[in-house]
This record gives C-alpha cells, structure tokens and sequence, in this order.
C-alpha cells in the first residue's frame, strides 16, 4: 500500500494520524483533502455525525484554503445537493465552520445563497418525490443558519416556514411539524420554549406566517399510554454449546478464513487461541461498502475485550488502526485506556480524531 492509499485510508476513518502525516507530505496529501471536502465520507453519519469538523482542521494546515473551500461552495450551490442528505449534511457544517468558526464571508453568502434557492423551489414547485427530499435537506440548512444567527434573524427563518405552512393548509398539522422536528428540536435547545413562545407571539403583530409557524410547532406532546400485553412470550430458544461451536470455528480457521467463523472464535474465545485469532484477523478485509462483515468482527471484539480481561489487547490496537467506523475505535480507546495500554502517540492521535467523544476521552489523560 503506498503513503497516499495509507493516508486516504485513514482519512475516510477519521483518524488522527492524518495531521501527522500531513505535516511533511501537504502537496503529496491535498487532492485527497480536496476529496474528503467534497464527499461526505462518514461511515454512519447517523452515529458519527459529520466529519466536516476534521475535514475543515486538515484544510486549516494549509495557508491557501481557497483551493479546497471555492470547489465546496460551488458544489454546495449545484443542484446535485438538493437532495442528497448525506453530502447536504456535510457541506451544510463545512462551508457553516468556514462562515461562523472562521468567518469567512464567501461561506456565509453561500449559505444564505443555498438558502434562498431552495426556498423558492419548495414555495413554487408542486409536492413531488424530489421536493419531498429536497425539504428534508432544507432542513438541515434552516438549523445551521438558526444556531448561528442572532433571534431577528431566526424570526426570518420562522416567518419563512410559516409561510409554507400557510401554502400546505390541507396538510394535518402533526404532518407539517414532524417535516420540521429536528429543526425545532434545536430551536429548543437554543431558546427557553416559554420565552420564545412569548417572544414570537410579541413579534407575530400582523404576521399571519409567524402565527401560522407558532400554532403548528406548538403542538403538545401526546401522552404515551401503554396498551395491554396481548403477545405470548417466546419459547425459551436452544443455546448453543460454547465449546463445541469454538472447536468448530477453530477447525474452520485452520484450514481457510472464514468471517462467520472468527465471529464464532471469539465469541467463545480461550486463552490458547490467541495464535490463530491474531493470524485471523490479519486476514479480514476492510471494505466500507461491507457493512456486516469486517464491521461484526469489531463489534464482537469489543463485546468480548469488554467483559473479558483475558481478550488480547492486539485485537483492540486491530481495531484502532483498521476500523472505518470511529465509534468503534473510540469503543476500543475506551477499553485500552481502562487496561492502561494507551502509548503517548496513540493518545496524541487522538487528540485529533473526527470523533468527539475520542477526543474528550483523551483529553482527560493530560
């Protein structure tokens, strides 16, 4: 694998050894960044987040940012990310850190560009598969816009969604608030819900919009209540015998690898399998589009290094040099650092992982 593949590698997980190695090699690494600007290359954004974060601090080693940020925007404003939720979400909290974080107004035009572009469609356009995904994303840009602007600004925005509900009157309400739940999960969390409740009615006057936005945000929480139990409880399943599926799965491994099989092994690992655990996993092929095997194996090391102190430490530095998935390698951080097995490089990298959870979890060391 050469220095660029190794870079790449570890730039699409996330790791903090890409701000060492970027140190001496900026020229030899910059198409790559250009790369991660400009694809979202989170493994579950869902999980994760967004590695707009780390991407914006690689960009930040170069004194020219202009090379990476100017081919963001201009894909930010093309049409490609209208309803591309995963890009949208990157992009959105990439070109929101150059605009807010490093106030760069070129970002923050964009932004308000995007902005107005897909409003006009989502008023104009009648409701289709594409404006239904399109809304999804205009979302996403509404929170980032709200959380960075002052309250006249977000009184804008509100007025702006009030106005859509106006134009979606035969829409149910509980419809029209769950296509705004996230955006007014953050609303929340950035202003107290009685004050604002207050504040905007004091605001709404003549503004049919604002009172329009208020009476469908507003709606209460239903009360959860429980129905009655009217299922059978299961029949009791066969468990397995651990020492005949561990003594299948070793017979397996020593003729050929198999996923299935080292997922077995180190479910019912022992001691004197360590060899052959080891030379297994030297064997597993990272591939971020096979969600279920290199990505199970992870897991069910972690499960196992967790509750079993006798698990190898080398199957957890396996993790932290090959996973894809950062929550799994901050898992195995997580395990290292309770054994006290943490090397001072390892907790420098880490200091820099797109995670941030890792990055608190580390940070606690010094």
């Amino acid at each position: 694998m050469t220095n660029k593949e190794k870079f790449k590698n570890y730039m699409l997980a996330g790791h903090g050894r890409c701000f060492s190695l970027l140190e001496h090699h900026q020229e030899e690494y910059r198409d790559l960044i250009l790369y991660g600007c400009l694809h979202d290359i989170a493994f579950d954004l869902q999980c994760e987040d967004t590695r707009s974060l780390f991407i914006y601090n690689l960009i930040l080693q170069y004194e020219d940012y202009s090379y990476f940020l100017n081919p963001a925007i201009q894909k930010f404003l093309s049409e490609e990310v209208n309803t591309d939720w995963h890009l949208m979400h990157h992009l959105t909290d990439l070109l929101g850190l150059f605009a807010y974080d490093y106030h760069e107004k070129s970002a923050e035009q964009a932004l308000k560009d995007k902005y107005n572009q897909m409003y006009e469609i989502i008023m104009t356009r009648r409701h289709s598969l594409y404006v239904h995904e399109l809304l999804q994303n205009f979302e996403i840009l509404c929170t980032c816009l709200l959380l960075n602007s002052d309250f006249d600004q977000a009184l804008q925005i509100f007025q702006d969604i009030g106005a859509y509900f106006i134009k979606k009157r035969h829409v149910p309400d509980e419809d029209l608030h769950f296509r705004f739940e996230s955006f007014w999960f953050w609303t929340k969390e950035k202003y107290p819900v009685r004050p604002l409740y207050r504040q905007i009615r004091k605001s709404a006057g003549t503004s049919g919009e604002l009172r329009r936005f208020q009476r469908v945000m507003y709606i209460p929480e239903k009360k959860y209540k429980p129905g009655k139990r009217r299922f059978k409880p299961r029949n009791q399943e066969i468990q397995p015998n651990p020492e005949t599926e561990r003594i299948s799965a070793l017979e397996i491994l020593k003729n050929h690898y198999d996923e299935d099989a080292l997922a077995m092994l180190i479910s019912y690992y022992q001691p004197e399998d360590k060899n052959i655990l080891l030379e297994s996993l030297n064997q597993v092929i990272i591939d971020r589009g096979d969600f279920l095997g290199w990505h199970h194996i992870t897991i069910e090391i972690l499960n196992q290094a967790e509750k079993n102190s006798a698990f190898p430490d080398e199957a957890l530095f396996w993790i932290y040099e090959n996973s894809q998935c950062a929550y799994c390698r901050h898992d195995a951080v997580k395990i290292m650092k309770n054994r006290h097995i943490l090397t001072d490089s390892i907790i420098e990298e880490c200091r820099f992982d797109a995670f941030e959870e890792t990055r608190k979890l580390t940070e606690k060391i010094f």
